[in-house]
């Protein structure tokens, strides 16, 4: 991928409209120190803060409520007149204005409920991409902290072409791990991370990886008032555990 390319994701991953693997892989790439990419992101980013308060709000257009409403009028004429004819040869004295009026009632119904339950699918999906973009945030905010430490993970038996790097903020105790060339492992297993102080490892999380042996990992707080020297990887029950029991696969000196 040539740099405009980069460049042309970087608007894009500001945009929040990636894919997860192409979201990883410009992470990745801002990640190992572009600072280009992280000019353009950046500059970016402030014009998208900026462009909300260059427009003036605006009510919803009327023409969504009459197509709904024209929509809902179509369906119900059309189950009108399939009524009347059913209801023509009918011997006994079931008025068909009544059945009419059932169906109506029922077609009605059936589109409000519809329509709440197409808004309700919709609002779901605002509120996972706001959380996404808000993550995005953070990383982004995470890797231009002065504050971070670069942690450069190498490559251990029985994976030594596996590497990683971890952004590790000592101040806020937080950071982000970004891995490629850890092979696949059975579903019932994962890799944990281990924040090491001397020789007391301490749980950092448990993440898996995608094709390539590609992850993009964010560590929750880690315990205040204790210095780590090491960050390490090992292979893991998939639930994590309090103490490492299986083969290391990174190690990193801080």
């Amino acid at each position: 991928m040539n740099h405009n390319e980069w460049l042309e994701q970087a608007e894009i991953y500001a945009l929040g409209a990636l894919d997860e693997e192409e979201r990883a892989r410009f992470e990745a790439h801002l990640a190992a120190g572009c600072s280009v990419c992280e000019n353009r992101l950046r500059e970016t980013g402030e014009a998208l803060s900026l462009l909300p308060k260059s427009l003036e709000p605006l009510p919803p257009p009327p023409s969504v409520k009459a197509r709904l409403l024209a929509q809902i009028g179509s369906r119900a004429a059309a189950r009108t007149a399939r009524v009347r004819q059913r209801t023509q040869w009918l011997p006994w004295g079931i008025g068909a204005g009544a059945l009419v009026a059932a169906s109506l009632l029922f077609m009605v119904g059936w589109n409000i409920i519809a329509t709440r339950q197409e808004i309700q699918s919709l609002e779901g999906r605002v509120a996972q991409l706001r959380k996404d973009l808000a993550q995005r945030e953070e990383t982004v905010r995470l890797l231009f902290d002065p504050e971070v430490r670069l942690v450069q993970l190498s490559g251990l038996e029985p994976s030594p072409g596996a590497q990683a790097r971890l952004f590790w903020n000592p101040v806020s105790r937080t950071g982000v791990l970004f891995t490629t060339g850890l092979p696949s492992i059975p579903s019932e297993k994962a890799y944990e991370l281990w924040a090491i102080a001397g020789k007391e490892p301490l749980p950092a999380g448990v993440f898996t990886v995608e094709a390539g042996g590609r992850a993009l990992f964010r560590l929750p707080p880690l315990p205040e008032g204790v210095s780590f020297d090491k960050f390490a990887v090992t292979v893991e029950p998939a639930g994590g555990v309090p103490k490492p029991t299986g083969p290391m696969v990174l190690l990193g000196t801080l």
